[in-house]
């Protein structure tokens, strides 16, 4: 072959590889215009709806974009052919190492024959050029990146795509099927990009029953859905509200006494669906339930009698007789239920079908009949069966509801209260003495007459108790109902304290050991083991209404805070030996022996917390507690060392005073109850105020929905009555939606009792306890029940008002603490004050210590003053 032709095959072999790369990027760009395109008429479709008109112009849209993009990036650069001069230019670009001489050769092939220099140095250059470019063909070398960077992108647009569309909306889907199916114009008005599908569509239905139309929403999301019907007789639409399920996004609608044949549609945002038909047969049919709810006996609650039924929501292990009057005379019937359970019905004289059955969940169920020559006719209606459980009571501690420091003489008053929807039927006290047998005091026991709210009161005469100081009481209540729920109140603590301070002379008169006053006190290691028996308590008590993982992950953290606790603990205790403490004062020697007994007793319990054994666990923790409050209390036996002038050796401040090294004892346990208290309590205020006020705007939206809600129950009753005649709403009273907000509120309620036992508030527990009968209120609504509608707006009304009480008494106690701050900041000033007028008869050494003394009390002032501007500038903002 000619070196001529080579180098034409070689240009053919490059242009081939253009081309190839023309073709992916351009695969690209229509890719990225056919997802435009789809999203253009997805925003036009949704802005005007889903109309003949709408899909045209979407097509329009959707085609003109794709279209764009194949002759901007795929014909164009493919018709536009450039001559070999200019791809040889193109070439000389992409790999300069050519250095123009493909040019030259391109140059001089197209030159004729009379004007070339000489034929053997043309066929030379076009020998070296070919031998130059040909290797540019191997592999594609020459638009390798290029091919690659689109190949790359395409695949991304591609994943984004299938993403998109398999994860993304449904309408995406139905729009693509639109666009991309513009052969049936018919298909696409019939199954547009938004549409309204009905069930059960056209039906025959049994002359004088009822019949629930259902409607799901394709494409789209709506808040509101109305049916639309008229009989033959009628040439007048008539339209009622349809009940949303705010979960599946559905509606329903239900229409009563049906005896001519009727049309209806469903109209959503002005989208309808197809006109579908409903033909009368002469079948027979139930045209009324009426029921009677027998509660359980021990709620001594009436049988009630509901008229106009159907839907039930009703206490579990209620007995509910369902009372049903036919169209026609029946052979038999039978409830059918959705979990296949059947209940045979015989009439009774008067010709109607009468059964029984008891409440246990939540399910739905129907009434097929018999007609008298054999044949079945399956029931029309669902009717709901919401199964109320019967929670467990409220109970808490009124007085003193904290904990508290006393003495071995104290009478002290503990005052209890509860409250249940059926009634308490036993309140009790148990108190336990240093992790000792628990003890259990009988406060209330209504026998049958019980009482909704009971509250009691006992007062512990604690010098028959035989205490000593550093002793715990550990105390809490509980409360029992008739369903044999039990409710366990917080736990808290009574702490014996001593009198006072135990003044005594020491052994010894001389320098006492090296540095007894840098030990630390024990007492923010006490504040933390209170609060892991209080997590324990309160693990054991909330166990059963929490999930497996979160009650993993909370004994995980009390297992954590029992493992560092107990380090700090043996690290007080290894300080104090090592420090020689126990040379400046003999009780050291007694405090040690109380914290090595507290390790013990902590590792104890934490083997126990690690095992998830948390009842196993409590036991040891209160020994620990007893133990560390021992040694805190040992603190308070200050020794006075005698003949302060004497001399002093060891390093140990001979000349200054046992009663100094207390007070720098009680600095260093402010310094403790600084780090462990006021910085976790303010976080957990501020969280706890957000909360609270989430909580309440959550609570206010749910009073505006259900007032929504009970005027839409309203005009869908009047709506029938005026259509039919009828005294029976339609629409299934709403039930739905009804029960959706019962949900939601519980889950307010659940928020709010957590809230009330982690602040102590009583007004958040009634709030909670208020949402919870609004949500029981909301259920029984669910049936119908117009009446119901009405008492859970009052109950959301009443708990909205009880949380702004419990916000704005949480605002004035935070104001109270922090006058009492005050006051024991100014004390402290005080206390400083009189130190430095003592310095006036201090010598050297005396002088210089009680300086430091002074500084370190100063520093820490100003440290707590600083806190309770920042606490005060909250307050205000609040």
């Amino acid at each position: 072959m000619s070196p001529a032709n080579q180098l034409l095959e070689t240009l053919a072999t490059l242009r081939r590889q253009w081309r190839q790369r023309v073709l992916l990027e351009s695969a690209v760009w229509i890719a990225v215009a056919i997802v435009l395109a789809i999203l253009a008429a997805q925003l036009v479709s949704t802005v005007f709806g889903a109309t003949t008109t709408s899909v045209v112009f979407m097509r329009l849209i959707g085609y003109g974009l794709i279209v764009a993009a194949i002759v901007r990036y795929l014909v164009m650069p493919l018709v536009k052919r450039a001559s070999d001069e200019r791809f040889a230019m193109y070439v000389e670009e992409r790999a300069p190492e050519l250095r123009q001489a493909l040019l030259s050769a391109v140059h001089e092939l197209r030159l004729p024959i009379e004007k070339q220099s000489s034929p053997s140095l043309t066929a030379r250059l076009l020998e070296r050029t070919v031998v130059k470019v040909r290797p540019l063909t191997q592999g594609a070398q020459l638009e390798r990146p290029l091919m690659l960077r689109a190949g790359k992108t395409l695949g991304a647009v591609l994943v984004a795509a299938a993403l998109l569309f398999a994860f993304g909306p449904v309408a995406l889907r139905n729009t693509a099927r639109v666009l991309f199916a513009p052969w049936s114009v018919a298909e696409a008005a019939a199954v547009p990009v938004l549409a309204v599908s009905v069930s059960p569509g056209d039906a025959k239905v049994p002359r004088g029953a009822a019949i629930d139309i259902r409607a799901s929403l394709v494409g789209f999301a709506a808040d509101n859905a109305e049916l639309v019907f008229r009989s033959d007789t009628s040439a007048e639409w008539a339209r009622i509200p349809m009940s949303r399920d705010s979960v599946q996004e559905k509606f329903t609608a239900r229409l009563f006494d049906l005896t001519k044949a009727t049309e209806y549609y469903v109209d959503a945002n002005s989208i309808r669906s197809t006109v579908h038909r409903l033909t009368i047969t002469d079948m027979p049919a139930v045209n009324r339930v009426a029921l009677d709810v027998r509660y359980p006996a021990y709620t001594g609650l009436p049988v009630e009698h509901i008229e106009a039924g159907g839907d039930i929501a009703a206490l579990v292990g209620s007995t509910v007789t369902v009372h049903a009057a036919t169209t026609k005379i029946v052979k038999s019937g039978m409830l059918v239920f959705d979990d296949g359970e059947t209940i045979a019905i015989t009439p009774n004289k008067d010709g109607k079908l009468d059964a029984s059955f008891r409440v246990r969940r939540n399910g739905y169920y129907r009434i097929d009949l018999t007609a008298p020559d054999g044949a079945l006719v399956p029931g029309s209606v669902q009717y709901a069966v919401e199964a109320l459980p019967d929670r467990a009571p409220m109970v808490r501690i009124d007085e003193p509801g904290r904990d508290t420091k006393v003495t071995t003489v104290d009478e002290v008053t503990i005052a209890v209260s509860a409250s249940d929807d059926y009634g308490v039927e036993s309140l009790e006290m148990l108190y336990q003495i240093n992790g000792g047998a628990e003890k259990r005091v009988v406060l209330a026991d209504s026998g049958k007459r019980r009482a909704k709210e009971p509250r009691a009161a006992h007062t512990l005469f604690l010098e028959e108790l035989k205490l000593t100081p550093g002793d715990l009481i550990t105390y809490h209540a509980i409360a029992r109902d008739g369903a044999g729920n039990v409710a366990q109140s917080d736990v808290y603590f009574l702490e014996i304290r001593p009198f006072g301070k135990n003044y005594k002379q020491a052994e010894s008169q001389g320098g006492g050991g090296g540095g007894g006053g840098g030990a630390e006190s024990p007492d923010g290691l006490v504040a933390r083991q209170r609060e892991v028996v209080a997590g324990t308590y309160n693990w054991l008590r909330d166990s059963v209404k929490t999930i497996d993982r979160k009650r993993r992950e909370d004994i995980t953290t009390l297992t954590i805070a029992e493992g560092r606790l107990r380090e700090d603990v043996a690290g007080l205790s290894k300080k104090i030996a090592e420090r020689g403490a126990a040379r400046a004062d003999t009780l050291f020697n007694y405090i040690k022996r109380e914290l090595d007994s507290a390790v013990v007793a902590l590792l104890a319990a934490e083997e126990k917390l690690v095992k998830g054994q948390g009842r196993a666990a409590l036991p040891s923790e209160q020994v620990a507690l007893q133990r560390l409050q021992r040694a805190e209390a040992l603190y308070r036996d200050v020794q006075v060392q005698m003949g302060g002038q004497q001399g002093g050796g060891g390093g140990g401040g001979g000349q200054q005073k046992a009663e100094d090294l207390a007070d720098l004892f009680e600095l260093q346990t402010d310094k403790l109850r600084n780090q462990y208290e006021a910085v976790q309590q303010q976080s957990q205020q501020q969280s706890a105020q957000r909360e609270v006020d989430a909580v309440l705007e959550r609570l206010k939206q749910l009073a505006a929905r259900q007032q929504q809600e009970n005027e839409r129950a309203q005009r869908m009753a009047e709506a029938m009555r005026e259509k039919l005649g009828q005294q029976s709403g339609g629409g299934g009273g709403g039930g739905s939606a009804q029960r959706e907000m019962a949900r939601q509120a519980e889950e307010e309620a659940r928020k709010l009792e957590r809230l009330s036992r982690e602040q102590n508030s009583p007004e958040m527990a009634d709030a909670a306890q208020k949402m919870q009968q609004a949500a029981d209120a909301m259920r029984k609504a669910s049936t119908g029940s117009q009446a119901q509608g009405n008492a859970a707006l009052e109950q959301l009304n009443r708990a909205s008002k009880g949380l702004e009480n419990a916000r704005s008494a949480g605002v004035a106690d935070a104001v109270k603490k922090l006058a009492q701050q005050a006051k024991a900041l100014e004390d402290r000033e005080s206390d400083i004050a009189s130190g430095v007028k003592s310095l006036n008869g201090a010598n050297g050494e005396q002088r210089s210590a009680q300086m430091q003394k002074l500084n370190e009390q100063k520093d820490a002032l100003k440290k707590d003053v600083e806190q309770l501007e920042d606490a005060a500038d909250r307050a205000a903002r609040e």
